[in-house]
């Protein structure tokens, strides 16, 4: 009997991965591609037929209508695909690929993923994108440092969804960038970066702490026209609130470790990077202002929607806290 695999999910990088490897594993044989739109009865006669000179082929099969939405759904003419699945026992390999999730509560659907090989490739957040993000560098003869893996995961928390894909351009580049230089720095990231509005973010943020005023010029059009502006101001909110709390252990002579303790001590999910990053800007922090300036924020982003009006506020409590003159820490 050869091999039935059915790959699904919303995440179609990851998805195209394991086609491949599958599809590698049989490099010698040729592959015969069906999709939705094909006859279900030349699929099954396909899967039946017995090879006598063993030219056997792989079955490619794109997003056959065999996975139930509801249970009171009728499959159709596609039932003889979904009943030729669950006892198959032909030689021909057979790929499926369903770009979409499949909900395991119906019973058709349990009963065939009970049946065959199946892998799901749903959208990566958190942890599982940086272990992602370390097997594929490895992989193409790559490693991250530490600094540098902080940094990226630092980078991605603002990003609701990022796209393997957008992942994987972006690393290829830094490969073909890098050459014989094997390790992928912090310093790398920070300087080759692609200029996506998340980079452009952290460099507002960055220059408001640094009171950082011709910068924070030049980032305000850019401000000013990102479509997700609610969820970055709010971002940079969150941002100032823990540079406010950081500001004020360093006031008190705690440590950065002693801080990261503290912090952690207290229930503050926050990881010890973002504390670093703070800790380290806390010297140039005016703290009674920046306590004006995330006032003023609290504010505007309570009052709702960002109209350009808003921001042009938003710009003002930022420029004042330029002005702001440095504290003894």
């Amino acid at each position: 009997m050869s091999e039935v695999l059915l790959v699904y999910g919303d995440e179609p990088q990851r998805m195209e991965e394991v086609k491949g490897a599958f599809l590698t594993s049989y490099t010698t044989l040729n592959v015969r591609m069906f999709d939705s739109e094909s006859s279900p009865r030349s699929i099954c006669e396909a899967m039946n037929e017995q090879s006598l000179f063993g030219d056997v082929s792989v079955l490619y099969i794109a997003n056959p209508p065999i996975i139930k939405k509801t249970a009171k759904q009728s499959l159709g003419e596609w039932q003889q695909v979904y009943d030729a699945l669950l006892t198959y026992n032909g030689e021909s390999p057979i790929l499926l690929m369903y770009h979409e999730s499949i909900d395991k509560r119906i019973q058709a659907n349990k009963a065939l993923l009970a049946a065959i090989r199946h892998e799901e490739c749903h959208k990566l957040k958190g942890q599982e994108l940086l272990t992602w993000v370390t097997v594929y560098c490895k992989k193409n003869g790559y490693t991250i440092t530490r600094d540098g893996m902080l940094y990226l995961q630092h980078v991605l928390e603002l990003w609701q969804d990022v796209p393997v894909s957008f992942l994987r351009t972006e690393f290829d580049r830094y490969f073909l960038q890098l050459g014989k230089t094997k390790k992928i720095t912090e310093d790398f990231l920070r300087e080759n970066s692609s200029d996506y509005g998340a980079k452009n973010i952290f460099a507002f943020k960055d220059a408001l702490l640094q009171k950082n005023a011709a910068v924070l010029m030049e980032l305000f059009p850019f401000m000013l026209s990102y479509k997700e502006i609610d969820r970055a101001l709010s971002y940079i909110e969150s941002q100032l609130r823990l540079q406010l709390m950081v500001s004020e252990c360093r006031a008190y002579g705690m440590s950065e470790a002693e801080t990261v303790a503290y912090m952690k001590d207290n229930g503050s999910t926050v990881k010890p990077y973002p504390i670093k990053l703070a800790y380290s800007a806390a010297r140039s922090v005016t703290i009674h202002a920046l306590a004006g300036l995330l006032r003023h924020l609290y504010e505007i982003i309570r009052l709702g929607r960002m109209g350009e009006g808003q921001l042009i506020r938003v710009r003002d409590a930022c420029l004042t806290y330029c002005l702001s003159e440095e504290e003894k820490i």
